[in-house]
């Protein structure tokens, strides 16, 4: 495709995209099929999570993921296109789609920041296969309309267009301006009438007996054929009001700045927040960076408590073997694609407000026939979220869990056009629907575990999720 003129490198308010606009539509109507413009702005000040809060419709999908220790946000919404795929090769056809996709896209602005320039957002449910409507597709992937991101200092709002031979350059940039002036000029400062703190929960129904099915999980260890299994609960309560998700976001990431706080449609107008310790996936385009993270304990109200439970948890036999089992999985699975020089690096502690857990970072240059997704297929679900060996724990838990977890242990994030990307794994989450809060939490079982423990460690996570949505801090008192 020719153009008569080149695409601008950098875009800002006053930037003229007109003779631009002009060649691309004359070299489209050339060609005879639809592309797609992306156009990077470089904006004032944003806050992602207040745009979506201030601009959100409930019929219009949604992906949030803000670290607020890295300084890094990003919100999008609406779709401009999107592609759902089931069954084991979803990863699979999900990258060639977006290969092709991306081999038509045109771009306008800086985009050397990751996340700027086109970007798809991917989710992924625990499952290959979707069950039923009411569960989130296997796997959707989608180019927004609309990104916003934040990095340290520099604010950027990128707009996708479809450029069909009857579109207008007036009207894309008369959509363009308008869509700068509705974010930079937006009155941010909306009320909330239905803060977390103030609503009430209760009635929780549960799908099976925990300690039981650990039990029984333990039985399976003890034959040999699989070391590890991760089960975890689902609990519904009724609630007294509807639970505003935005706000629900913004409280847990000032509660966990060193997590991934994010906010995702499900399925229909259903919402998943919460804030995760667990990144699946970073890709630099040259280095992949993942992490295992595996064992939990209770922080301590004094600085030598505190450390008298992280010195335990990175010391008992049970915590130790369930971390090597992921650290282990790890490694073969990002041999399998042909990854074998992997740093591994030092367990340390990750001391989050509530809970501390055992982490290792894992690194691994790659080549650039390594596609972002090869590795997600690869890694999902972790063993952390799974158990190992995998084809044997999944059957496991869809027996044991007699329901299937959809988004909750999945996969959420992005990747841009330049194949960068962050995929994180929803847990410490919740799911928000009319008067309906449905809560997940899990735990990994191995030989040593006792049941009483695990559901004991499953409490401390739900806690973090009720602590924010009631104001109470007596777990006990919602069961």
């Amino acid at each position: 495709m020719k153009f008569t003129t080149t695409a601008p490198a950098f875009c800002n308010g006053n930037t003229n995209l007109g003779p631009y606009l002009e060649s691309l539509i004359h070299s489209v109507r050339s060609l005879g099929e639809d592309r797609i413009l992306s156009v990077t702005h470089e904006i004032g000040y944003i806050d992602p999570l207040a745009i979506l809060e201030n601009s959100n419709q409930s019929n219009q999908p949604i992906c949030y993921l803000e670290r607020p220790a890295n300084e890094f946000s990003i919100a999008c919404s609406e779709f401009l296109s999107k592609a759902e795929f089931e069954g084991n090769d979803r990863f699979d056809k999900a990258k060639s789609w977006s290969q092709e996709f991306f081999s038509k896209c045109y771009l306008v602005g800086e985009h050397k920041q990751p996340g700027t320039g086109p970007t798809m957002f991917l989710t992924a449910t625990f499952e290959s296969d979707r069950e039923s409507a009411e569960y989130p597709p296997s796997l959707q992937i989608f180019l927004p309309r609309w990104q916003v991101i934040r990095k340290g200092g520099q604010h950027f709002l990128v707009s996708n267009f479809r450029i069909s031979p009857q579109s207008s350059a007036q009207n894309i940039e008369n959509d363009l301006r308008n869509r700068i002036d509705a974010i930079s000029k937006m009155r941010l400062a909306s009320a909330i009438t239905a803060l977390p703190e103030k609503v009430s929960v209760e009635n929780s129904s549960e799908k099976f007996c925990y300690e039981s099915a650990v039990e029984l999980a333990l039985k399976e260890i003890k034959t040999g054929n699989i070391s590890k299994v991760v089960l975890a609960r689902q609990l519904t309560y009724l609630t007294d009001q509807s639970i505003h998700p935005f706000c629900t976001a913004h409280l847990l990431r000032e509660r966990f700045p060193d997590c991934f706080t994010f906010c995702v449609t499900s399925s229909n107008s259903e919402i998943m927040v919460g804030s995760t310790p667990e990144t699946l996936l970073r890709f630099s385009g040259k280095i992949i960076e993942t992490e295992a993270v595996a064992g939990s304990a209770p922080r301590g109200p004094s600085a030598g408590k505190d450390a008298h439970w992280g010195k335990t948890l990175l010391a008992r036999d049970k915590e130790v073997h369930e971390h090597r089992v992921v650290i282990d999985s790890i490694l073969r699975r990002l041999n399998s694609i042909g990854l074998d020089n992997c740093h591994e690096g030092k367990p340390r502690l990750l001391r989050l407000a509530n809970l501390q857990h055992v982490r290792t970072p894992i690194r691994v240059s790659c080549s650039p026939e390594v596609h972002p997704f090869d590795a997600l297929k690869a890694l999902h679900p972790t063993p952390a979220m799974g158990g190992s060996p995998r084809e044997i724990a999944l059957p496991l838990i869809r027996k044991l869990e007699k329901a299937p977890r959809g988004l909750y242990s999945g996969v959420v994030g992005w990747c841009d056009n330049r194949g960068r990307g962050e995929f994180v794994v929803p847990i410490r989450c919740g799911k928000i629907s009319q008067n309906q809060l449905t809560l997940y939490a899990g735990a990994g079982v191995v030989s040593g575990s006792n049941p009483s423990q695990e559901k004991t460690e499953t409490d401390w996570k739900l806690k973090a999720m009720l602590d924010v949505i009631t104001g109470k801090s007596d777990f006990s008192s919602f069961k």
